[in-house]
């Protein structure tokens, strides 16, 4: 037995070393660029992580810099407790500017996996599911935290009310904010009792207060919000602590904006705006913008309000933050473009609002069921309330509105199920694209009409088709050769004229030519080449993924997106944001 059990560990030390090769090749282009700075060289640990300490989320980068110093230095002696405090900063201060902290959870996770100590491995499992939640997988955030949760059980009181802190954050997250209050109690009087003895920790007692009065916002308990906001300012000068103080700011706005003190709330947010920007927090200052905005609509300012609003949406897409709150500043802003009679900024705005609706819509799709309880009423249902509701005070034509109502609402059941079993239709034909562009790009044909489908070729040219020498088949065949080499079929406005004219050739025997060589019309012609171009562009281009469909067939010769996209789903069977969803699902 002790042989095997020898054997065991020496195995398993063999996998660890292993891994500690890996994972210092891994970072090793981190490591090796990142030099200490001779005013860091002899700091200690602890002075280190009093320094991070100082600096988290008021300058990340100050933060992040203090982190790769821990982890450097906790490599260089070989230190394991501040290895992995070295991993966790920098997946935390990563996550907080939007950048990837994923590889540093991993890592620590890995390396933690056999530990037994009373912060790990309940911790590595506690920072990959903050940086989840950043990214809005609330259920996979919420299974991290379960199983920290168990390991932290009867052996790290202080985890175990932490993580009770953080799921109250993911209900928060999906409007579950009663019980979200309660867990954010019972951390705050945690760390109350703990912050008179030996063993405070000011910044979670600080932030333990700050859960609380956001969450009695979100509780529409606007004064007890700002009971809480007052003792978190006055707290964070007493510790002299400022890792919430913005944040307190930001809140007592909010709740101010609620009960209608606009003039104050207005002052908390501009009071603000600098540091948010500092810190690269864009995601809470486009809410302090929305909310600027709200307040310049509610005094009349409209001008400004549009303004603000604007702006959030601008802060929105840089960061990727989309808050159900912000949603009528879209609607605010589709009206005051109508009211203006300027179509085009009311249609982009209407894009906006719809691609919105569908990053919030998928960003909740995959909420676990112990945390998302939102009562989801079909748009259907709704307007059959609506129709109830106001047929009560009209009983003269009760029965003909009813029968209105109920044909209404069954047209609308039929597009809706139509539409559904479109999109899903359009999910799996954007996937089969996906993996046959994939294979080659150059082999690559988009989606085949049958024989049978394929339009017939005009009876007049089939039989005037003898009318064209080999000569000049072949020498049109050699420019229309040129002519997708050099990607001429990306310019505007192509049409049979202005090649033909290009070509040296006339009209009538360029549409012959493309009809015997091509074995389609020219508009197929045209549009073949244009949506195979662009399937292998968005494979190929990470950067053209993110640009809007206008943008996108601008780029390869469409006046417009509705074209574009009518030619791209009669070709490849899909819409190409079904593709663009693909693919980054893919990724």
């Amino acid at each position: 037995m002790f042989n095997i059990a020898l054997g065991k560990n020496m195995y398993r030390a063999f996998l660890f070393f292993l891994f500690l090769l890996w994972q210092n090749l891994y970072f090793s282009q981190s490591i090796n660029d990142f030099h200490i700075p001779d005013s860091l060289k002899n700091k200690s640990f602890e002075s280190l992580e009093r320094s991070y300490d100082k600096v988290f989320r008021l300058d990340n980068n100050k933060a992040e810099l203090y982190a790769n110093t821990i982890l450097y230095k906790g490599k260089k002696e070989k230190n394991n407790e501040f290895i992995y405090d070295g991993y966790y900063k920098l997946a935390h201060t990563k996550g907080l500017k939007s950048e990837n902290g994923y590889p540093y959870a991993d890592t620590l996770l890995t390396i933690t996996k056999n530990s037994d100590t009373k912060e790990y491995p309940a911790k590595a499992h506690i920072i990959k599911g903050i940086l989840l939640n950043y990214n809005f997988k609330y259920k996979e955030a919420l299974d991290q935290y379960i199983q920290a949760q168990n390991l932290a059980k009867n052996k790290n009181t202080d985890q175990f009310y932490y993580i009770k802190k953080l799921i109250g954050i993911l209900k928060t997250a999906t409007d579950e904010n009663g019980e979200a209050l309660e867990l954010f109690q019972d951390y705050y009087n945690y760390e109350k009792k703990k912050v008179n003895t030996d063993n405070k920790d000011v910044k979670n007692y600080i932030g333990s207060i700050f859960s609380l009065s956001n969450a009695y916002n979100k509780n529409k308990e606007y004064k007890q919000s700002k009971t809480y906001n007052k003792l978190g300012l006055e707290e964070c000068k007493k510790y002299n602590d400022y890792t919430h103080y913005t944040y307190f700011l930001m809140s007592d706005g909010i709740a101010d904006y609620y009960l209608k003190n606009y003039r104050n709330s207005t002052k908390s947010f501009l009071s603000i705006e600098r540091e948010l920007l500092k810190n690269e927090d864009y995601g809470n200052l486009s809410i302090v913008y929305y909310f600027l905005g709200k307040i310049n609509k509610e005094t009349h300012n409209e001008n400004g309000a549009v303004s603000y609003f604007i702006k959030s949406d601008s802060l929105s897409f840089a960061a990727n933050d989309f808050e159900p709150i912000k949603r009528d500043g879209y609607e605010i802003l589709i009206d005051y473009y109508k009211k203006k009679g300027d179509n085009e900024n009311q249609l982009k705005f209407i894009d906006k609002l719809f691609k919105v609706d569908s990053i919030m819509n998928n960003n909740r799709q995959y909420l676990s069921k112990e945390i998302y309880k939102k009562y989801d009423t079909p748009i259907l249902m709704e307007e059959k309330e609506k129709l109830i509701s106001s047929l009560n005070n009209r009983n003269s034509l009760l029965f003909w509105i009813l029968g209105a109502g109920f044909l209404i609402i069954s047209v609308l059941l039929y597009v809706y199920v139509k539409n559904k079993n479109r999109i899903k239709e359009y999910q799996k034909q954007a996937d089969r694209l996906l993996e046959r562009s994939k294979e080659s790009f150059s082999d690559f044909t988009a989606v085949s009409l049958p024989a049978e489908t394929k339009p017939d070729l005009p009876e007049k040219e089939e039989k005037s088709k003898i009318l064209l020498s080999d000569e000049k088949l072949q020498d049109i065949r050699v420019k229309l050769e040129n002519f997708e080499g050099e990607k001429g079929f990306l310019r505007k406005n192509i049409t049979v004229d202005s090649l033909a004219k290009e070509l040296g050739t006339n009209r009538d025997y360029l549409s012959k030519s493309v009809n015997e060589l091509k074995e389609k019309n020219f508009s197929q012609y045209i549009n073949e080449l244009r949506i195979n171009y662009v399937v292998e562009e968005l494979n190929k281009n990470e950067k053209l993924r993110k640009y809007t469909i206008s943008a996108i067939a601008d780029e390869v010769g469409y006046n417009n997106s509705e074209s574009f996209s009518n030619a791209f789903r009669k070709i490849t069977g899909t819409l190409p944001s079904y593709f663009i969803k693909a693919l980054q699902e893919k990724s």
